[in-house]
């Protein structure tokens, strides 16, 4: 391909790509709000919609790339690849607030918002109060724009991503020369956290902030100055305080570059010649962040409470089941089909399996050099190396055992450090195999591989066996007419909903206690109602009851599992019975919501 080809084809890579967002932007402002809870937000777009998302980011990585293997000196337009990828990302990180969803988050996010109204009413922290930083920040800016809480924070999902975006662009061209950059690009620049980049709660949007604090570190390292020891250390406090389990990771990835430093300075295959080496004394950072956890966390019970969940789980005493018993079970249980399984998996870890892969071959090419020569490898890759093979352990623990979080909390780590040595591998390859067409090829399918699975994890759906976040403007209605309403001694029974955290968000965290709103015997209602037993519903409680059952309940089965209809636990004739029971008297419909009182007429019929 001569000069004139290669032009015209970078030339239609970034005028493709700009007409893709143009195109989205289009659509987006064309398409209709959601009128009511919908399942999955990818059905509330056209195919030619997700098509152009795909089209528009493998477009600016490709540009990226070619910057990275042109022996051209005057390629300068790789930075617009960057911006066509970023602008992308943007539209799909607004996807929520153009679909009109009052909020995108049905748990954790919405009892923050209560912890928030605390603190308005209160004019200080409350005292359970462990994560304040999103909790001040979000209040800040409600105070500056007069704008609710609630909208609030749902908008630091779109704010942070953006800025952890920016900060990966930051940290790769500040850590790696130029060629070695370029190739490490295209795979940071991309949703490399998943679902954590719209999931406004405290852990993922610390985690979202790790390129950001690997950078403030490293450039205080090379620098030495005391403009980056005072940002590193408002960093460190910030990050301490954000969430418990990013600051243990944190030190976790800290001891792995100090390790990495000290087998530098032993072994003389390690690349040592850097500028970056001791500046503020070694394991000072790594003390400071001790000290700052301990000082924060432990003068609070529930930090108290899980951490010692997390020892009896390794210690095999726990009372709970490990995230790979409730896989175990579920399978065993329903029973489904290996396509289904496939299908769930790749949709739910895709993304995580694609940069694993990268990770091992990296380790595997390191480890192949070792056997046959000394390998040439920096710091900078002994220490990620470290780190993603220390997180890819924890990952396991976390799921054979009940520690104090899912497997997926660790597995972000490993996305992270994995994306680290991306470049690193290619840079490898390309030096050493003549076949270079072959290592394209092979590159490019990775990051087609990326940019499918990263769009796809981004947002909840029934495809990865999971339902949307979405909380509609007439649940708030519903909820809080129920609030209002309700007898407080009379305890409620939902399907569809988390009662008591629409709870929190109206009135504050623990203005009314979970035990107070849900009854914490039987949250959910029998299966079939009880229909497959009695006549009515209400030999099914000694006392009355109040039963909220929104659209995502009633749809449940029919929208996540159509196949299995064997296995539903309530089935559309149910919900017939329902309206035509004796015990059962419907208080309120909106269309969405409907909430009954259940008359008990006796104790649970077996």
């Amino acid at each position: 391909m001569n000069d004139r080809q290669q032009e015209l084809l970078d030339s239609g890579l970034l005028v493709g790509g700009a007409t893709a967002v143009l195109l989205l932007t289009i659509i987006v402002f064309l398409t209709p709000e959601a009128q009511e809870y919908e399942f999955s937000i990818y059905r509330g777009y056209p195919m030619l919609f997700w098509g152009l998302v795909l089209f528009g980011i493998f477009s600016g990585q490709l540009v990226i790339l070619r910057a990275a293997l042109t022996d051209r000196t005057d390629f300068r337009s790789w930075p617009l690849g960057v911006v066509i990828i970023m602008a992308v990302e943007a539209v799909l990180f607004l996807l929520p607030y153009f679909r009109g969803y009052q909020a995108y988050d049905r748990a954790d996010v919405l009892t923050h918002v209560g912890f928030i109204r605390n603190i308005h009413s209160l004019g200080a922290l409350p005292p359970s109060d462990i994560y304040p930083n999103i909790h001040l920040l979000t209040l800040l800016f409600s105070y500056v724009t007069g704008i609710d809480p609630l909208q609030i924070i749902n908008s630091i999902s779109v704010i942070i991503p953006l800025f952890s975006v920016l900060a990966w662009y930051v940290l790769v061209t500040w850590l790696y020369d130029g060629r070695r950059a370029l190739l490490t690009l295209p795979f940071a620049l991309l949703l490399v956290a998943g679902g954590a980049y719209v999931n406004p709660s405290p852990f993922t949007q610390s985690s979202l902030l790790v390129p950001f604090v690997l950078y403030v570190f490293f450039r205080e390292r090379r620098t030495r100055s005391l403009q980056s020891r005072a940002v590193l250390l408002i960093v460190l406090v910030a990050v301490v305080i954000y969430h418990p389990l990013t600051t243990a990771f944190l030190i976790l990835g800290l001891i792995a570059y100090f390790v990495a430093n000290h087998i530098g300075s032993l072994t003389p295959s390690v690349d040592t010649i850097s500028p970056w080496r001791g500046s503020t004394g070694k394991g000072v950072t790594i003390q400071l962040m001790v000290a700052l956890f301990f000082s924060w966390y432990y003068t609070f019970e529930p930090i108290l409470n899980r951490s010692r969940e997390a020892i009896q789980g390794l210690l095999g005493t726990s009372s709970g089941g490990s995230e790979l018993d409730k896989y175990s079970s579920v399978v065993s249980e329903t029973s489904p089909q290996l396509s289904d399984i496939l299908v769930i998996g790749f949709a739910k870890y895709g993304l995580s399996g694609v940069l694993m892969g990268i990770g091992g071959l990296y380790l595997l090419l390191i480890a192949y050099d070792t056997l046959t020569d000394m390998p040439e490898i920096s710091e900078y890759e002994l220490s990620f190396s470290l780190s993603f093979i220390g997180f890819l352990g924890l990952a396991v623990l976390f799921l054979v055992f009940n520690l104090i979080a899912g497997f997926g909390r660790p597995l972000i780590y490993v996305n992270i450090f994995a994306v680290l040595l991306s470049g690193s591998l290619f840079y490898k390859l390309y030096q050493r195999y003549e076949m270079r067409h072959l290592v394209t090829g092979f590159l490019c399918l990775l990051l087609l591989s990326h940019t499918v699975f990263g769009v796809v994890t981004l947002y909840h759906s029934p495809l990865a066996a999971e339902t949307s976040r979405q909380v509609t403007d007439k649940e708030l209605e519903g909820s809080q007419w129920l609030l209002d309403n309700r007898n407080r001694y009379t305890k409620t029974v939902e399907y569809g909903i988390s009662f008591y955290r629409f709870s929190d968000a109206y009135h504050g965290k623990n203005k009314s206690s979970r035990r107070e709103v849900i009854d914490p015997s039987s949250p959910r209602p029998p299966d079939h109602f009880s229909y497959d037993r009695n006549a009515t519903l209400g030999p099914s409680y000694d006392s009355d009851r109040y039963m909220i059952i929104t659209k995502k309940g009633r749809e449940f089965y029919q929208e996540m599992y159509p196949e299995y209809e064997d296995q539903w636990r309530f089935r559309p004739a149910d919900y017939d019975k329902l309206q035509n029971d004796p015990t059962v008297g419907q208080l309120y419909d909106n269309g969405e919501v409907r909430i009954y009182r259940i008359t008990a007429t006796g104790g649970i019929t077996q």
